[in-house]
């Protein structure tokens, strides 16, 4: 597979879905402080190996959940993340996201 292949191959569709719906970052506080917190920190910076959320793209991590939700092994915590988020709806990622995104 070319570079240029990998540079140019757009979102998956179903990314550019979730991406379109208007999340709602009070309902993703509430996940975020029931399902991420313990992990990721209190303000998104992560903790021991789990990953900094803060500062990353909406679409970064769009990607990265439906990835997860799909049961796609993406990093060494896949396993700790697929029952964390295998319930989640387009909505919800949506919500975790605007969260994420409008508060760290």
């Amino acid at each position: 597979m070319s570079a240029a292949f990998l540079c140019t191959t757009p979102a998956l569709p179903q990314n550019d879905a979730i991406a379109e719906i208007a999340g709602d970052a009070t309902a993703g506080e509430n996940v975020y402080q029931s399902v991420c917190r313990n992990c990721h920190g209190p303000t998104g910076a992560g903790m021991a190996s789990f990953p900094k959320l803060a500062g990353n793209e909406s679409e970064y991590l769009i990607e990265r959940l439906a990835q997860y939700r799909a049961g796609e092994r993406i990093g060494p915590n896949s396993a700790l993340m697929w029952p964390l988020v295998e319930d989640f709806s387009d909505q919800d990622i949506a919500d975790i996201v605007a969260y994420i995104s409008e508060t760290f």
